[in-house]
């Protein structure tokens, strides 16, 4: 059974925080700190684990009392990317009792998510990434993909979408939330001219979509 998902502190997420963070009980912390500010300067390929230990003022044999290998770093960061955009997947059903709304407006935060932490989103589907070998990242992205999925079963069980299996649905629901999300992250829209705000896009396309 995959061990239970550590769930991150927001304050002391991501590649802002304070480097040199390291003290008792911190490293971990410390060392996917500085895996997310290298992803967000060179990509998940273009750094090795001394690079992280340098980065996070520690010695070259530290991220080895962690990490038996960059994948296991990667893996972590992942797993903390997949919480974290369950928790605000999760919020905006909280606060959306309208239905057609509530997948709109899941289906834009996804977008919003993505685009505004890029360095977690490359590496939770990126190549380097192995979740066959890593049970944590496995169930924290099924976590994510379950409030896609749940909203989805709304909607249908309130005949707002076709009945059926709501994974038949999701499926294409969530690869358009992804191709949007990457091609803003790579700047590939406004470099063929699609200068549409992104949420903008974003709500225009789920409803062509969807409804």
């Amino acid at each position: 059974m995959p061990r239970p998902v550590e769930i991150p502190h927001p304050e002391n997420s991501g590649p802002r925080a304070r480097r040199g963070a390291y003290h008792h009980g911190d490293l971990k912390r410390a060392l996917t700190d500085a895996a997310l500010a290298l992803v967000q300067e060179k990509g998940p390929k273009g750094f090795t684990l001394r690079e992280v230990a340098r980065r996070a003022g520690v010695s070259a044999a530290a991220p080895y009392r962690h990490f038996a290998d960059k994948a296991q770093l990667l893996a972590a960061v992942a797993t903390q990317g997949f919480v974290q955009l369950h928790e605000a997947l999760d919020a905006v059903v909280a606060v959306n009792d309208d239905l057609a709304e509530q997948a709109l407006a899941t289906g834009r935060e996804y977008v919003r998510w993505a685009v505004t932490h890029p360095d977690y989103y490359q590496v939770m589907f990126g190549a380097e990434l192995d979740k066959t070998g890593s049970p944590e990242v496995i169930t924290a992205g099924i976590r994510a993909f379950d409030d896609l999925l749940d909203t989805i079963r709304r909607c249908q069980q309130a005949g707002l979408l076709p009945a059926g299996d709501p994974r038949a649905t999701a499926g294409p629901i969530w690869s358009l939330l992804h191709g949007i999300s990457m091609l803003t992250i790579g700047s590939e829209l406004t470099h063929v001219g699609i200068d549409e705000e992104t949420e903008a896009l974003t709500d225009r396309a789920l409803r062509q979509m969807m409804f």
